[in-house]
């Protein structure tokens, strides 16, 4: 980005070769490129000092909050030691150069971003990968033991994930991640206690202690596990879904957590018995959560299928991927999965075994969303 088209029509010229060329003469117009990169975000700014209405250093900053992942680079003519110190401190920038700079310097610093921006693109798509499976795992492994707990877990985590998505949430997979390990401390909550924990409405005052303990108790677990650091912010500022007064989360709540909360509270106020769309309402009216934090949730929690789009399977049609829309219980009353899990290969083993030893209460219900056979 330069403010001197014949530079720009320079560098295309020298560098469209290897890479894909974007150019801006104005700020905000570079500024809304980046914003518009969608999913394939772009992977090096290079950024003149002296620029319209903003310095370069300005622009650069701007443009690590759009896109952190961008690599940003900084060109001047001046030779100015508190600018390069600004462009560091503020845009985090991977490259300072002075102008004129050589076309190979300039190729080379390119190359040597472009490489970096890689480098924490793989860093990144490889933790969430790895950090994502493990939890899935654990997750899907302590479900054996307490079905209807580990229900509301996928249950907050499905809809978080739709959330993020409407929201266009970077590193939405945190998120959902708080969502599911923060019910990790539930495993302590004694059977009678657990709908409490469903409503958000405590039976009385041993019960009201055990739900306020939860968070803390998520925080132990996830604090040995390596780079959850943002998981476990999300956590700790999750308060509980009834607290009186109504009061927000703290100032310092990262945007997460504001998402996460609204998410238990919604699900709260459905277990409670409460419409979707009056749910919705009553989060309006608490004036907690921004407007299009609770459109999005309207828009999330409507995507809930009508009765008759449920399907009836026998075991030998169940998949997986496929959501429970009732609870499965074996034919001596037992409760082996609940509903809103998602199959998995160890639950349809699960179910089969039952099937075959002692067998299955009831028919299977599956939700029959559109093109999800």
């Amino acid at each position: 980005m330069d403010d001197e088209p014949y530079v720009l029509d320079g560098l295309r010229r020298y560098l469209r070769a290897d890479y894909d060329i974007l150019t801006a003469t104005r700020p905000q117009d570079a500024l809304e490129l980046l914003g518009a990169a969608g999913e394939e975000p772009v992977a090096v700014v290079v950024s003149d000092m002296r620029m319209p209405q903003m310095t370069g250093v300005d622009v650069l900053e701007r443009a690590r909050e759009i896109s952190p992942e961008t690599t940003r680079v900084l060109l001047t003519g001046d030779a100015d030691v508190q600018g390069a110190v600004a462009a560091i401190n503020l845009g985090n920038v991977f490259r300072f150069m002075l102008k004129p700079c050589p076309p190979e310097d300039l190729k080379a610093t390119v190359a040597a971003a472009a490489e970096q921006n890689r480098l924490v693109r793989a860093e990144r798509e490889l933790l969430q990968a790895t950090l994502k499976g493990c939890v899935d795992a654990l997750m899907d492994t302590l479900g054996m033991a307490q079905p209807a707990l580990f229900s509301r877990a996928g249950r907050l985590q499905r809809l978080v994930q739709r959330l993020c998505e409407r929201l266009e949430v970077t590193d939405g997979w945190q998120i959902e991640i708080a969502a599911q390990m923060g019910e990790i401390g539930a495993i302590t909550l004694p059977p009678e206690a657990l709908s409490s924990m469903e409503t958000g409405i405590p039976a009385n005052a041993a019960d009201a202690e055990m739900l306020a303990r939860l968070p803390q108790l998520a925080d132990n677990v996830l604090a040995r596990i390596p780079r959850l650091e943002a998981v476990r912010e999300i956590v700790r500022h999750q308060l509980p879904t009834d607290r009186s007064p109504m009061s927000p989360l703290r100032a310092d709540a990262p945007s997460g957590a504001w998402i996460l909360q609204a998410v238990r509270e919604f699900d709260a106020l459905i277990r409670r018995g409460m419409p979707p769309d009056l749910a919705v309402a009553t989060l309006s009216a608490r004036k907690m959560f921004s407007p299009d934090l609770v459109r999005a949730l309207a828009e999330a929690g409507g995507m809930r299928v009508p009765r008759e789009a449920v399907r009836e399977v026998g075991i030998d049609d169940l998949a997986i991927g496929h959501e429970l829309a009732d609870d499965v219980y074996s034919a001596k009353g037992m409760l082996l999965v609940s509903r809103g899990q998602i199959i998995t290969e160890r639950l349809l083993v699960r179910l089969q075994n039952y099937e075959m030893t002692t067998g299955l209460k009831s028919s299977i219900l599956i939700v029959d969303l559109p093109g999800s056979r």
